[in-house]
């Protein structure tokens, strides 16, 4: 069964990710450790609340990187309403940048 890092930046329903992907036979594994993220077999970025704190989370954990590395990979990433948001360059609902991964 393939293990799903779901990154965990105080900022996402976790809950609801981890029984979403047990009903699909995955193996959830809430975390916020680099180490796990890249070796996970995909990774979900889930998301609730703003879109500044949600960056300010992300940078204070040291998490740009280790997503960006993942994504980079092309190893299987979703992200889910806020942490979908997160990907694009920056959002009209804050003042922070985003991962800039999407225009």
């Amino acid at each position: 069964m393939p293990v799903i890092a779901i990154i965990d930046y105080d900022m996402g329903n976790l809950h609801s990710v981890c029984k979403g992907l047990e009903m699909t036979g995955s193996i959830p594994k809430v975390t916020h450790d680099p180490k796990e993220i890249a070796t996970a077999d995909g990774v979900v970025l889930p998301g609730v609340g703003a879109f500044d704190p949600a960056m300010r989370h992300l940078r204070s954990r040291q998490l740009i990187s280790p997503i960006l590395d993942v994504i980079a990979s092309g190893k299987p990433f979703l992200g889910i309403c806020l942490g979908l948001q997160i990907l694009f360059d920056g959002s009209e609902e804050g003042q922070e940048s985003g991962l800039g991964v999407i225009s």
